[in-house]
């Protein structure tokens, strides 16, 4: 399931993209990517289209923003979906600059495409029916990638202006309903699990023809399905279920060789006072604690992972694999840099070179040196620029350079699935690693035992 929306971006273009280029919200700007420009220099790339086109003024660019349903998508395949989006939408007419934002529970793309597109024709006007066709090609590539789609109900009521103003000031108890739910929906395994979860967050649920949710300060039953659209238990269900048991579109095929999916850590039921209190939330941990245990074995059998020892081994084999990828992926993202650099400075410097050698041909000198004077200081700049860049004085071809651009992108391209994969790996075999800790529960007090025995533990 995937929501989009779209607004016109009329000043800071800047400041926009360098928002949505935030390091810490990108997995270190290695879920950036660019068409037709790159993403550090988006922003002059844009105007340089504009200008070549006469067509500076009004709206700079559009910013589409497409967010998915919390755990529904891994990272690589959101920023896939949401390339493939604005390839289909935009047609390869108009420059444009996607990240894909990792830092809250849901993924969400953030486009920046330039208003005026490339061959300097008819500007992009964003209408109702040029969103639509945003949305309907959204939930297309959701259907084709194996993810929910919520379906538009008839009668569809907005928020009154009390929620809103509520919601606003964040008093809203449906807004607060609206983000325990999306919270659970992360954690559950299955429908029961979510209840219990539910539950857990203080909620009374009463469940019939429409299921209801209650806080403790309410005094009526909220109906789910007047939160909004993806909050019938219809579509709770499909997000669960399709997170759980959908895998991503976008994923490498390498898999080890039996998938444990969704195992998570043991619960810590002595420490958590809410669990502890309830009978029934006692009893489902409990439950949900054997079934992880369970499964933590099983993963470690089909792995061949019996010794602890082995076990740690694997664990920093995949740690290893996961950094040798990554650091692949940053020494091409230096190499990018430099070229972009390059490219930019090789640029200024071509395009301020006939005005600073007009000046030997001008009679007055001074005047002409005035009128030009940040062509003459952006020459200068890139001038001392490249003897640092070639100090050979042998300026290569700015196509060459962007032919060895392109095929680094295309070379990151292909890490990244090494990258993700590597990651899972990590986390689930994190998950693994400390839950046997947990159930040993002082594994390297173990290991000297049964050093000092000479002995192999199993479990």
């Amino acid at each position: 399931m995937a929501v989009t929306q779209i607004h016109a971006i009329e000043t800071t273009l800047t400041k926009a993209i360098d928002y949505i280029s935030d390091p810490d919200k990108t997995d270190q700007t290695l879920l950036i990517s660019g068409y037709n420009c790159t993403p550090e220099m988006a922003a002059y790339e844009f105007e340089m289209t504009k200008k070549s086109a006469d067509k500076q003024g009004g709206v700079l660019a559009y910013h589409l923003i497409q967010s998915f349903a919390p755990g529904e998508v891994e990272y690589y395949a959101a920023h896939e979906i949401g390339k493939q989006l604005a390839d289909k939408h935009l047609k390869g007419e108009f420059e444009y600059i996607i990240a894909t934002h990792i830092d809250r529970d849901h993924i969400h793309n953030h486009i920046i495409f330039n208003s005026v597109p490339t061959n300097g024709k008819n500007k992009y006007r964003s209408t109702i029916p040029s969103y639509f066709n945003i949305r309907e090609e959204s939930d297309r590539l959701c259907h084709e990638n194996n993810l929910s789609v919520i379906e538009q109900p008839s009668g569809n009521r907005g928020k009154s202006y009390k929620e809103y103003t509520a919601e606003k000031d964040g008093t809203s108890w449906k807004a607060k309903l609206r983000e325990a739910i999306d919270r659970c929906i992360l954690q559950a395994r299955d429908f029961e699990d979510f209840l219990a979860l539910m539950k857990a967050e203080d909620y009374e649920v009463k469940q019939g023809k429409h299921i209801a949710f209650r806080s403790k300060d309410q005094e009526r039953f909220t109906r789910a399905k007047t939160l909004g659209d993806r909050y019938t238990e219809k579509n709770i269900k499909a997000q669960i279920y399709g997170r759980v048991n959908t895998a991503p579109a976008v994923k490498p095929e390498t898999k080890t060789k039996t998938e444990h999916t969704g195992i998570s850590l043991l619960i810590d039921i002595e420490n958590r006072m809410k669990i502890r209190q309830s009978e029934s939330l006692s009893h489902w941990a409990k439950v949900k604690n054997l079934k992880m245990a369970a499964m933590t074995v099983c993963y470690l059998s089909d792995n061949g992972l019996l010794d602890y020892s082995a076990l740690a081994a694997k664990h920093d084999e995949i740690k290893s694999k996961r950094n040798a990828a990554l650091s692949k992926i940053k020494e091409i993202e230096k190499r990018v840099k430099e070229l972009k650099t390059q490219i930019e400075d090789l640029d200024t410097f071509r395009k301020t070179k006939p005005v600073v050698e007009k000046l030997d041909s001008v009679i007055f000198k001074d005047k002409y040196r005035r009128e030009h004077e940040t062509d003459f200081i952006l020459h200068n700049a890139a001038k001392q620029a490249l003897k640092i860049h070639f100090p050979d004085k042998r300026y290569p071809l700015i196509k060459t350079l962007r032919a060895e651009l392109s095929e680094l992108y295309n070379e990151k391209s292909k890490l990244y699935p090494e990258y993700y994969e590597a990651k899972d790996e990590m986390k689930n075999i994190s998950t693994i690693k400390r839950n046997v800790d947990t159930l040993l529960e002082n594994p390297p007090e173990r290991e000297k035992e049964k050093e000092r025995n000479n002995d192999i533990i199993h479990f």
